[in-house]
């Protein structure tokens, strides 16, 4: 009998671990404006999950896009925020959770 609940429980628990990793980026694309490389967000030793942000600054004095990955409980867009306000330009921010999806 415990064989069979064990049994009836693991695609339960292969779903579990499907849906716990599927909102998480793994990989995302970085740089500024043209010039960006795929990169690995995590270097496998710590189990954060990553998000992809791509921040867009238009109009100001030096207009960019600047594409990274950063840690989901990491303020959204921070380093692009500061640097579009700063040359007095106006930013989106795009956040999502799935490899590659800042281009």
């Amino acid at each position: 009998m415990f064989n069979s609940i064990i049994i009836s429980l693991s695609p339960i628990f292969l779903l579990f671990l499907i849906l716990q990793n599927s909102d998480s980026a793994k990989q995302c694309y970085s740089g500024q404006n043209k010039r960006y490389v795929q990169k690995q967000c995590s270097s496998g030793s710590l189990d954060i999950d990553y998000v992809c942000h791509k921040y867009s600054c238009e109009e100001g004095r030096s207009p960019f896009v600047l594409r990274t990955c950063a840690p989901k409980s990491a303020v959204q867009c921070n380093a692009g925020s500061r640097i579009c306000l700063f040359s007095k330009g106006k930013g989106k921010c795009h956040v999502c959770d799935k490899d590659f999806c800042n281009d």
